[in-house]
């Protein structure tokens, strides 16, 4: 699935395209010069010992100190020197004025010891070639300030002398840092000693500390180190460990055996150098083609664009938008098996990434504070993801699979089978930059605690043989640890390759079912499977059954839940309805009434006309009956003779004027006749338009007795699925607390659905891997040869990616083994890309694996620790300069986390200290970690209230939290005895009054040199020095009690000042504390500080 990200105006583009090119080669500097610090020496331990070697000094293999040091069974020692030490803070002054000082950058740094080199040597101390790491800060610090372009100088490839240096053989480890001239020096000197250590094991010699300053000037003079920051005296540091012995001879490749041996992949340990610069250099090209998903886009592009139409969650509007998003509609069809639904945030969060990216690529922010379930939610969206491919598995069964391919490495040659388009991009790989974060996913995915007992009896997704990988009970093989090589073989050992131990003299038939507990690989299983001589352990025919059944169960209680969601809005239609009705009603009254007037009137003229008409009917008769005795009485001839014809006119006269009366009032009847028609006329209409309106009256009424009884009806279905659902029915108007810790529709009959229907999900992907055993052979086969390294095309990696998590969903890495592991793998070509903990990750750390995700899903916590950059911020001041980058890129400065925040419009502000309010993604808001007072700190020093409590206190018999007030004198560095007595005191009492068991206490504090006098502390008293460190050891992790030792140089308040600069530091130390944390330190100097004023609010002095 490749799109394409929003195309913007042509200048636009050419900025940002620009920009990002001067990101990448920022990022790539900063990576280049970040130096490694030496280690400690501890030359007392028995069994991992390091030694400071100084000049004229022995080497351990030369020390009797050493040597008289006892060696357990079947070990050997291997000696790793750390060379060429010198000062690196006095080299970032120099890198400053040569490059430039930032105005904005201050920095007071004590001195910061690191070295040129490291190397490893043998039990005989004989140099092992293969081992030497260059420090590419160092080369590249040499490269700056002795070319006159200074930073150009390192993508110029200025040429070096060479010449008195052998040519690297073809034995050698393949060294690509993303600097051509490194490259090639650290191949001429790991040639150089390979010659050396070739005459010194033939003269039977060892090396002395001669040797290693010889090679250390050879390494000065070669990378153009300036003398003036090397350590006169001190000339390295050799640490020792035990390891198996080797081999016998002849076993080992040899620089001379070039024929017969291929390159060897360097040794891991102890690595100097950058994991990202060959990956940033290719994330530039990239860039520069246009060759880059959405998702990659936004992460580079965001944080510069701060207009973004934003919608917070805890706005009114953002509260209506979350209702709206969480209902029925919206949640993935597949859910993981718990017996508590997703709280209100969480499932906002897990519905957003599913209605978002379920067929879009794209990239999705999480804000996670401590205890609020991230790895739950990332649970979910594991679930969605398996689930939809289970659908698809089924629509595509018969075309999975398309066709066979060979793979050709060599003389070897390796089947392989493509799958169909629909079954890629469900791979899902997690990444963080710590391997605590990895491996807590990794084994608590497939751990039998992360599902109810119940489901052990439902479900086998190869559980025997995730709990012989995990080496603990499993459920199902969810997830794997890769990343590093050692992860890798280690893998593909347990889950593929191991076979039984079969006696030849009585061999034994396999067992029935595969049976990992007696070392069977899933190779070994499916290779029973073809041969016929194992069945599967479900038939895909049944798997397909119970999945549609599954299936269909979950659509008809998801439609129940959505008829239900649609009651309220349509008691408010109805509601609408009826208003509207009425308001007809009320207008179709008034409009009768005019009628009934209006015919009134009418019948009220029709009386008084006819009352009229009646009248002149009688003149009309009477005029008639005048004219008609008139006309009895005309005079006769002899009137008319003896009247001389004036009787005769006379007449004639009155029977014109009767004659002209009567057709006047004759006229004038048959004008009352046509009125009185018009009359009749109008009334009958009248009469119609009364009936009309009562009929249209009529029938409003019974609308209304209709909607009514349909309200009833609709108020009663509501009220019924209310009760049904108690509190996980939506109430908007609720409490934030309240309407937090809710989980809206999450009727338990839907869950269980959702959850049978991941499980089913899971069954149909046994089956089709059980049912296709010879293309998961061959493709697994494949699997293999991605993880040793072989040099496989860019879609055969993506082939085997798909492949591997087609049987183990979940993969799991960090980002420094990102670029080796994935190095064949393309442009979106991961699936999901799942990162934890992003807030400790450095920006650049996580760019190459965003590039090559299609949809990426960042979940972190900027309020927690935050990212070490081990770079002098003067000196990334200087190159931010020298590129024109601003601080929202400096990796002193922000982290993975908050470049993916800036990419969301749903999220929040929370307080910064630098900024005043900082924005971050969907937050997660319940915490369910720790008992008060410490999530009261927790919530006030960091969030802004924006968590809601949600775990229950247990009355516990231990003393309450409380802050012991010592005000100690005596200070070795930040350890003040008088604190330390204290602690002693404290965790006495624990043990022996409360039976509190070791494991259960971390002992922490903000101080290196602090965190070590409580490691020799607990050590003393049989307490678990593991559980015991700096905060940043503690992230990630919890305990029942915490004792937080404060310590602090009186002498140097600055300390203090540096550990209270940010709530970060404090947040996740109370965050570590289930139910009681014990502070120990000066109360009345610590609580002027910034945040632990809150600290001493909510503990009581002790």
């Amino acid at each position: 699935m490749r799109q394409t990200a929003e195309r913007s105006p042509p200048t636009q583009v050419f900025q940002q395209q620009m920009q990002a090119q001067h990101i990448f080669q920022f990022w790539k500097a900063v990576e280049a010069l970040t130096p490694q610090k030496l280690d400690k020496d501890n030359p007392d331990d028995l069994f991992r010992p390091a030694y400071k070697v100084a000049q004229g000094g022995n080497l351990p293999w030369r020390d009797t100190r050493h040597t008289d040091k006892p060696l357990k069974d079947d070990k050997v020692w291997l000696y790793t020197a750390q060379c060429g030490v010198y000062d690196a803070t006095a080299l970032s002054q120099q890198l400053e004025e040569k490059i430039g000082a930032h105005d904005d950058v201050v920095e007071e740094r004590g001195r910061v010891n690191s070295r040129l080199f490291d190397i490893s040597f043998n039990e005989q101390g004989i140099p092992l070639y293969q081992t030497f790491m260059l420090s590419l800060s160092a080369w590249a610090a040499g490269q700056i300030l002795h070319h006159k372009d200074g930073v150009a100088a390192l993508e110029n490839n200025v040429p070096v002398d060479f010449s008195d240096l052998p040519l690297p053989g073809d034995t050698l480890p393949l060294v690509d840092s993303g600097f051509a001239g490194f490259d090639a020096l650290t191949l001429r000197l790991m040639q150089w000693i390979a010659d050396e250590a070739s005459l010194l094991e033939a003269n039977g010699y060892s090396p002395d500390i001669d040797w290693i300053q010889k090679l250390g000037a050879l390494v000065v003079d070669k990378t153009l180190f300036p003398h003036s920051t090397l350590e006169s005296e001190f000339v390295c540091l050799v640490k020792c460990i035990q390891v198996k012995a080797p081999k016998p001879a002849g076993e080992e490749p040899t620089p001379d055996n070039k024929d017969k041996e291929k390159r060897v992949d360097p040794v891991q340990d102890g690595l100097l150098n950058s994991f990202y610069i060959s990956e940033l250099r290719n994330l530039g090209h990239a860039w520069q083609q246009n060759d880059a998903g959405p998702g990659f886009v936004e992460y580079m592009r965001a944080v510069s664009e701060p207009d973004r139409a934003r919608i917070d969650l805890r706005s009114p509007e953002g509260l209506r938008l979350a209702f709206q998003r969480l209902l029925p509609t919206q949640p993935p069809a597949g859910a993981w098996p718990s017996p508590y639904p997703l709280a209100f945030s969480q499932q906002l969060a897990v519905n957003e990434i599913w209605r978002r990216h379920a067929d879009q690529a794209g990239i999705f922010a999480v804000n996670g504070p401590p205890g609020t379930g991230k790895t739950t939610l990332l649970r979910d969206v594991v679930a969605a993801v398996v689930t939809h491919r289970a659908g698809r598995l089924i629509r595509h069964e018969d075309e999975v699979f398309a066709g066979k391919n060979m793979l050709i490495l060599g003389d070897d040659r390796y089947p392989y089978y493509p799958l169909h388009p629909a079954i890629k991009g469900s791979s899902i790989v997690v990444a963080s930059a710590n391997n605590g974060a990895v491996e807590n996913i990794s084994l608590e995915l497939p751990g039998a605690d992360a599902v109810p007992e119940s489901v052990h009896r439902e479900s086998d997704y190869f559980a025997d043989l995730v709990s012989e990988l995990i080496g603990k009970p499993g459920w199902g093989l969810l997830a794997a640890r890769l990343g590093n090589k050692g992860n890798r073989n280690s893998f593909m050992k347990v889950f593929w390759w191991r076979k039984p131990e079969e006696n030849k003299d009585t061999p034994l038939l396999p067992p029935d079912t595969f049976t990992p507990q007696r070392g069977e690989g899933l190779a070994y299983h499916l290779r029973l499977i073809k041969a016929g001589k194992r069945k599967p352990a479900i038939s895909w025919d049944k798997a397909k059954l119970n999945f549609k059944q599954a299936q269909e169960r979950e659509e008809a209680i998801r439609q129940q839940l959505i008829d239900y969601a649609t009651l309220d809005q349509q008691i408010d239609d109805i509601h609408q309805r009826i208003l509207q009705k009425r308001d007809a009603r009320t207008l179709s009254a008034d409009q009768l009434t005019e009628a009934q007037e209006a015919l009134a009137k009418i019948q009220v003229e029709k009386i008084e006309h006819q009352a009229s008409y009646a009248e002149w009917s009688g003149q009309l008769e009477a005029a008639g009956k005048r004219l008609e005795q008139h006309g009895s009485h005309k005079p006769t001839f002899l009137d008319w003779i003896s009247t001389w014809g004036r009787a005769h006119r006379e007449w004639r006269e009155r029977y014109h004027r009767l004659t002209q009366e009567s057709d006047h009032l004759r006229a004038k009847m048959e004008i009352y006749q046509t009125e009185r028609d018009a009359l009749e006329r109008k009334e009958k209409e009248a009469e119609k338009s009364v009936t009309d309106q009562t009929r249209q009256l009529q029938e409003i009424d019974r609308a209304l007795s209709e909607m009514h009884l349909e309200l009833i009806s609709t108020q009663a279905r509501s009220e019924e699925a209310k009760s049904a659902l108690g509190d996980v029915w939506p109430d908007p108007h609720a409490s934030d607390e309240v309407r937090e810790k809710s989980a809206p529709w999450a009727d338990g009959a839907w869950q269980k659905a959702r959850q049978a229907l991941f499980l089913a999900a899971l069954d149909v992907h046994r089956a089709f891997i059980e049912h296709h055993p010879e293309p998961f052979i061959s493709n697994i086969n494949l699997v293999s040869n991605w993880l040793q390294g072989k040099n496989l095309s860019e879609e055969q990696a993506e082939l085997a990616l798909n492949s591997l998590t087609l049987v183990v969903p979940v993969i799991s890495t960090t980002f420094a083994s990102v670029p080796r592991m994935f190095k064949r793998i393309g442009r979106e070509a991961i699936g999901w890309l799942l990162i934890d903990e992003a807030g400790q990750a450095l920006p650049q750390q996580a760019a190459g694996a965003i590039w090559r995700a299609t949809r990426t899903v960042v979940v972190g916590d900027p309020k927690q620790l935050e990212p070490v950059s081990g770079i002098a911020k003067v000196v990334e001041g200087a190159l931010a300069q020298h590129y024109g980058v601003s601080a929202c890129w400096w990796p002193g400065m922000v982290s993975a986390q908050i470049l993916a925040d800036h990419t969301m419009d749903l999220g929040t502000l929370l307080p910064d200290p630098d900024n005043g309010q900082v924005w971050v993604g969907c937050p997660l808001r319940v915490h369910r970690r720790c008992d008060d007072p410490m999530f009261t700190v927790s919530n006030a020093v960091a969030y802004d209230g924006l968590m809601v409590h949600g775990k229950k206190a247990v009355p516990l018999p231990l003393p309450e939290s409380c802050w012991i007030d010592v005000e100690g004198k005596a200070c070795e560095g930040n350890w003040i005895a008088e604190e330390g007595e204290a602690v002693r005191r404290l965790l006495s009492g624990l043990r022996d009054s409360h039976g509190v068991k070791p494991d259960n206490i971390f002992l922490v504090s903000p101080f290196k040199d602090c965190a070590q006098k409580l490691s020799q502390l607990a050590s003393e008293l049989g307490f678990d020095t593991q559980k015991t460190g700096t905060v940043h050891t503690t992230q990630g992790k919890e305990a029942s009690i915490v004792i937080f030792v404060l310590g602090g140089n009186v002498q140097r308040p600055g300390a203090k000042s540096w550990a209270a600069s940010r709530p970060n530091l404090l947040n996740v130390t109370v965050s570590r504390a289930k139910q009681r944390l014990y502070v120990i330190g000066n109360r009345t100097e610590w609580q002027k500080q910034r945040y632990f004023s809150t600290l001493a609010n909510g503990l009581p002095a002790e």
